[in-house]
């Protein structure tokens, strides 16, 4: 099964999953829906319809990770690794929103900005611990 196979998946939505490492509908089952909010251009509701449709279309009939079907220990490596390297990217990010709010004339930028380094500092973190989470378990 594919992302696109998802009801509410288009072909953006797949892309930004796929960065956000979750490559197949077992992966989007598997995640909380906070780690799905945090992806860009995905709200609460959508979040909440595109889980629920993953988690129909894997069959999981019990509350429980996806993982726990069968997943190879390699794929959450894999995504484990995915995620380390979004966490890097995301922090790179946070420091030149950070660097760019030093320089900022004005102090409505400047505070646009520092909240915008505090959001993607806050991502990179959670995608840091998910990592360590996957690649310890």
């Amino acid at each position: 099964m594919e992302l696109l196979d998802i009801t509410g998946v288009g072909p953006v939505t797949a892309q930004l999953l796929t960065e956000a490492a979750m490559a197949n509908v077992a992966s989007v089952a598997d995640a909380d829906a906070l780690t799905l909010t945090s992806i860009r251009g995905i709200g609460p509701v959508s979040a909440k319809s595109i889980k629920a449709e993953a988690v129909r279309l894997v069959g999981i009939t019990e509350p429980g990770p996806a993982r726990d079907l069968g997943a190879p220990t390699s794929d959450r490596e894999r995504r484990g690794k995915e995620l380390r390297k979004r966490a890097k990217k995301l922090h790179k990010q946070a420091k030149q929103q950070s660097k760019k709010a030093k320089s900022a004339q004005s102090r409505k930028k400047r505070k646009r900005l520092k909240n915008k380094a505090a959001e993607l500092e806050k991502a990179a973190r959670k995608a840091r611990r998910k990592a360590k989470k996957l690649l310890a378990g």
